[in-house]
């Protein structure tokens, strides 16, 4: 007789135990699943509920539960298994007792988000990694000049640590995203039991504190069945994949021949099957494509769980497997990107030489025109007009000269200027653009540097945020162990 099905219902085939079978998942929650039983027997004990001696053969064989024991697929789930190996430790007289008061609809809820607390720890830690990774190659390149890009064109002069900054940041709010997200998933739904709680008077906030939550979901309809806390993770896991592809991508442009400024180590590349000259950048494309990988997890999920009726549905199952695959991407993602990003070198020489033309300098010479008293437009129409003029005839606008800039002004506007060559020279070098450009959060030097003690600051913080959170979960699990050793001493005492 099936331990679950009981009298209730006929056997099922084996096709159809295999279709619903959540076993081959639920390797996942192994541990997180013996962990709940321990503290709900536990509490049931301390409330008098449950028998303290019953409570310690229940404890005892829970203890020496192993996940690799638990996978039996004929037995529909996680903690069928579980029952049946207490079953056959302590004795089915013992066993029965254990699920008193709570359901399968509450576990599951429960050990997911166990689960997920310690994944979105891996995921911070790791994206302070490649925080760390991007911050020291800043370091190294404060006053390395290079193009920045606008439409993938050349737009204006920064520098490497300025644009580096950029996705180190973006990279940052990812991180403050995973830090919020685990404030709402470290909440505990124990106690809801199917849906509508239990008239047994248990203490949910008992059975909390021992598996390390910080509080309830309180409602029970809303603790067992909504997933939203799913879907948060997988939209900050998708927005995190996309700064991690938007990175990928450049380091996939930069280390081609047309562009030349990147070079990956040979760990990070690999080459052709029949080109022997190759070096393709395999782990920033692989990183790329898997960002689709996540983002169709995000999907998914929203669609199992779009119009799903309150309370519990199997459909709930199948959201699951999507949200450990993004968490896994994800973390696997930011530690080879942080790897491949601190094993790069940067070609300060291409990136400067890709300024040399005094192009991307165009807007500083329109400024130079609006300080001499024209308004930005016509500043803006004049140097236009004259980079028209140097492409037409094969220069570099940084060979203009004051004259021609202003006999352009004079012909288009009939307005004359006082210019010389030392002032447009000067603006024309992008060393001068960079270095001018002080305002807050500039590509100055000096404020780049502001910026950089900053961020590593936060890395420093939000690191020791999410130790502390792995230190919490570690004194929850003592405090469990102790507390089950407690009830066990207490009987063998009597």
């Amino acid at each position: 007789m099936s331990l679950l099905r009981g009298e209730r219902l006929a056997p099922q085939p084996r096709e159809v135990a295999h279709y619903t079978s959540s076993i081959q998942h639920d390797v996942e929650i192994a541990r997180e699943v013996v962990k709940i039983n321990l503290a709900h027997v536990v509490m049931l004990a301390e409330q008098g509920i449950l028998d303290r001696r019953t409570a310690a053969l229940i404890l005892k064989a829970l203890s020496t539960a192993e996940p690799a024991s638990l996978m039996d697929e004929s037995l529909e789930d996680v903690h069928m298994n579980l029952e049946r190996y207490v079953a056959e430790k302590a004795g089915e007289e013992a066993s029965g007792w254990m699920h008193l008061a709570k359901s399968r609809n509450d576990q599951v809820a429960a050990a997911i988000r166990m689960k997920l607390r310690l994944k979105l720890i891996e995921a911070g830690l790791a994206a302070i990694a490649l925080r760390r990774a991007l911050l020291e190659q800043c370091k190294l390149h404060v006053e390395t000049l290079m193009p920045g890009y606008t439409h993938l064109q050349r737009a204006q002069p920064l520098t490497l640590a300025h644009h580096l900054l950029a996705h180190h940041d973006a990279l940052m709010r990812d991180t403050q995203r995973l830090k919020e997200c685990y404030t709402r998933v470290n909440l505990s739904p124990m106690g809801a039991a199917a849906l509508a709680a239990t008239s047994f008077p248990v203490n949910r906030r008992r059975v909390a504190e021992l598996l390390g939550f910080d509080g309830l979901v309180e409602n029970t309809v809303d603790a067992a069945s909504s997933r939203d806390f799913v879907l948060e993770t997988l939209a900050v896991a998708s927005l995190a994949m996309n700064t991690l592809s938007r990175l990928a991508e450049e380091v996939v442009l930069w280390s081609t021949s047309e562009f030349g400024f990147l070079e990956l180590s040979d760990e990070y590349a690999s080459t052709s099957s029949i080109m022997p000259q190759k070096k393709n950048p395999v782990v920033a494309e692989v990183a790329r494509a898997r960002a689709s990988r996540v983002y169709g997890d995000l999907l998914s999920a929203l669609s199992m769980l779009n119009s799903l009726p309150f309370s519990y549905n199997l459909d709930l199952q199948e959201v699951t497997p999507h949200l450990w695959n993004a968490l896994d991407i994800l973390t696997s993602t930011l530690r080879v990107m942080a790897g491949l990003i601190s094993s790069s070198s940067f070609n300060v020489e291409r990136m400067a030489e890709a300024l040399g033309d005094g192009f991307a300098n165009a807007t500083e010479l329109a400024n130079l025109l609006v300080r001499k008293g024209l308004p930005f437009r016509a500043a803006h129409r004049v140097v236009g007009f004259l980079a028209r003029r140097m492409v037409e005839q094969h220069r570099p606008l940084s060979s203009l000269k004051a004259l021609e800039v202003v006999e352009a002004a004079k012909e288009l506007l009939g307005q004359p200027l006082s210019l010389t060559d030392e002032e447009v020279r000067r603006v024309l070098n992008p060393r001068w653009a960079v270095e001018a450009c002080t305002v807050e959060g500039g590509p100055s030097p000096s404020e780049v540097r502001r910026m950089l003690a900053d961020r590593f600051k936060a890395a420093e913080e939000d690191e020791g945020f999410f130790l502390q959170l792995r230190r919490r979960l570690e004194e929850s699990d003592e405090d469990l162990l102790a507390s089950v050793k407690v009830i066990e001493s207490n009987v063998e005492v009597a």
